[in-house]
């Protein structure tokens, strides 16, 4: 028995087969079969699969056409291996990809599937000049991913390897949804409780072209409803719990346009986010942490006590990172030579009159050090309702980094409303041209 069956559907997309089935031949990982799916194609599946290989491990299966999802329920129905995948025709795998995956879930038994990032490529099969990539998205992209995955989808099919005992349970794709059959088989897997594995690394390219059937917008729009509805009445608990998500979405969209709108019409809207101490001298740069937040380690606290919001605090919109505590991220600032932490703390405005919301200790640590920490209490201390500025100077550091630790703790054993604000943290240090001369 095949340890991996790899399903690839055909229709109209004869002329791709070869290419799709020469990155399977090449995969580092040799036990696997692959079943092409004819699915009533007018062009010549047989011959150019003969063309592409006669490679023992390949098996054709030929049908009356059932569509997308009918075509992979086809190749499931023969499929033998252990671990399954979905190649579109006109997709290809990078060698290490069933490796990899392999590896994971057979190291990880309590995964019931995992998926990997993509390269997107135009229709000759070269790197697009604009990428997608998966790691980057604000999500939570491995365990529990039912949130995620309805706040839209986000990975392909060809990026995923699922246990075959998974789908023995849980079932296939549903011919009515076409191009959504993937989105909602997704969704369905985790809504049931089967976690999911992310690899961040681009293990399978993905070609767009005018034949794809993400172009057709009508249809997309049609099954992406009827997927979701089917979904909502499946898990409507959990369903639930990612629409408060998506609000919470929503709102940090409004308030990022809110913010763009009063800095454009006060003319302070420049290239880039500057320090907090709102400017940078000409010898000096600034590294930002608000746009790294993606690449942050969240030692501490849940993904939706994160977020950079604006805040007002002083009547000046400033842009911030929200920790509701208990939180603590850590950030791996990419240079190690000394310079100065600026940033300033305060709580948010809207827990300043709130009797139950308490205050907020906030923890400042560089290369595992304490460097700062102060207790802010705005309900009962009115003078605690301004920012509060810190600017610590950092030595050298010779591994070549600077780790800098941001940590809001609750003051008192209430959990209430009471957003720690740290106002964008940077670090300042001497531009690479003055680093050089004093040297």
């Amino acid at each position: 028995m095949p340890k991996v069956s790899v399903v690839i559907p055909v229709y109209r997309q004869a002329h791709y087969l070869a290419a799709a089935i020469n990155s399977l031949l090449a995969q580092t990982l040799e036990d696997f079969e692959i079943v092409v799916v004819d699915d009533g194609s007018p062009d010549d599946v047989p011959g150019a699969l003969a063309r592409a290989s006669s490679d023992p491990r390949i098996k054709l299966v030929r049908q009356e056409n059932k569509g997308l999802a009918g075509a992979r329920n086809g190749g499931l129905a023969v499929a033998a291996g252990d671990y399954l995948c979905f190649l579109d025709a006109d997709d290809t795998f990078e060698p290490l990809k069933l490796e990899k995956q392999v590896r994971l879930l057979e190291a990880s038994p309590d995964l019931g599937w995992a998926y990997c990032d993509i390269i997107t490529t135009n229709a000759d099969g070269e790197p697009s000049a604009e990428q997608f990539r998966i790691a980057e998205q604000p999500r939570e992209l491995s365990g529990d991913i039912f949130p995620s995955l309805l706040q839209g989808g986000f990975f392909p099919p060809h990026t995923v390897m699922v246990r075959r005992s998974v789908l023995a349970k849980e079932g296939g794709f549903d011919p009515v949804l076409g191009g959504h059959a993937d989105y909602e088989l997704w969704l369905r897997l985790a809504g049931a409780g089967h976690r999911a594995g992310f690899i961040p690394e681009p293990l399978v390219r993905y070609r767009t072209h005018g034949e794809s059937m993400s172009k057709d917008g009508r249809h997309m729009d049609e099954t992406r409803l009827a997927t979701l509805v089917k979904i909502f009445r499946l898990f409507p608990d959990r369903a639930g719990a990612g629409v408060h998500l998506l609000q919470q979405d929503i709102q940090n969209l409004f308030t990022a346009h809110q913010w763009l709108r009063l800095k454009r019409e006060n003319g302070e809207l420049t290239g880039g986010g500057g320090a907090s101490s709102g400017g940078v001298p000409a010898n000096m740069q600034a590294i930002t942490l608000l746009p790294l937040l993606r690449q942050a380690q969240r030692v501490k606290g849940q993904p939706d006590q994160v977020a950079v919001w604006d805040s007002q605090i002083g009547g000046r919109p400033e842009r911030c990172l929200y920790l509701q505590p208990p939180a603590e991220l850590l950030y791996r600032v990419p240079t190690g030579v000394a310079g100065t932490l600026v940033t300033a703390v305060s709580v948010h405005e809207e827990a300043w009159t709130k009797p139950t919301g308490g205050g907020c200790e906030f923890h400042l640590r560089a290369d595992g050090r304490v460097i700062f920490v102060i207790a802010i209490d705005p309900f009962n201390l009115p003078e605690d309702r301004i920012w509060h500025e810190i600017r610590v100077a950092l030595p050298h550091n010779g591994k070549g980094w600077h780790d800098i630790t941001l940590e809001t703790r609750p003051i008192g054993n209430s959990t209430a409303y009471r957003w720690g604000v740290w106002r964008a943290p940077s670090f300042i240090h001497p531009s690479e041209k003055e680093t050089v001369t004093a040297t």
